[in-house]
């Protein structure tokens, strides 16, 4: 392997750590407590470095978010292919989304700005809604209501509202230990919704 080879596998291994470690001191202290100076110290580099790679809180907060939202479309394309039934992929879809808010809720906070966890891009959420005809969800919910892409987008809007709405208000509402409780009421609200379309 070359040298710079050897630097670019050190660059993205690098931005790697320095990602991993803002999300573990979220999981554990909150993201009020993320810092560059903080993320620094802990991997042992210096914070004129780490501005080398984000120069702001802000840029690695929206790299979170971006990677979230690419992290859930992953899992979208798994269901979608795994699954004909466009109502059963929005309700696998749903449980991804709950899988994710609950298993990786530092990353959740930073996707819709929970928790102190405040990015000021919205460039993700302007991402998600431009995919129109090529989001998993919108192609699911225009196969049950083949109307106008107008009443299927007022419906993927629906959707982003009950299923994140549902989800961002069970994470500041509910305890850790009662969050687990939630899961069969979102689905069911899920299910409901989509017998709704029907």
């Amino acid at each position: 392997m070359g040298i710079i080879e050897r630097r670019e596998r050190l660059r993205r291994q690098v931005r790697t750590d320095i990602l991993k470690t803002a999300r573990d001191i979220a999981r554990e202290e909150g993201w009020q407590a993320v810092s560059i100076r903080k993320i620094a110290e802990i991997i042992e580099y210096s914070p004129p470095m780490l501005y080398e790679y984000f120069d702001s809180k802000d840029k690695l907060l929206e790299t979170i978010r971006n990677e979230g939202f690419a992290c859930l479309h992953e899992e979208f394309a798994k269901i979608k292919n795994l699954y004909r039934s466009p109502e059963k992929q929005l309700v696998e879809f749903a449980h991804s989304q709950w899988r994710l808010a609950t298993e990786q809720p530092e990353v959740f906070q930073v996707m819709f700005n929970l928790d102190g966890a405040f990015c000021v891009s919205k460039q993700a959420y302007q991402l998600e809604f431009n995919m129109l005809n090529n989001h998993p969800v919108w192609e699911a919910l225009a196969t049950i209501r083949p109307r106008s892409a107008d009443t299927v987008s007022k419906t993927f809007y629906e959707w982003w509202c009950l299923t994140y709405g549902f989800l961002a208000m069970t994470l500041v509402s509910q305890t850790r230990s009662n969050v687990a409780q939630m899961e069969p009421v979102f689905m069911e609200s899920v299910r409901r919704f989509v017998r709704g379309l029907l």
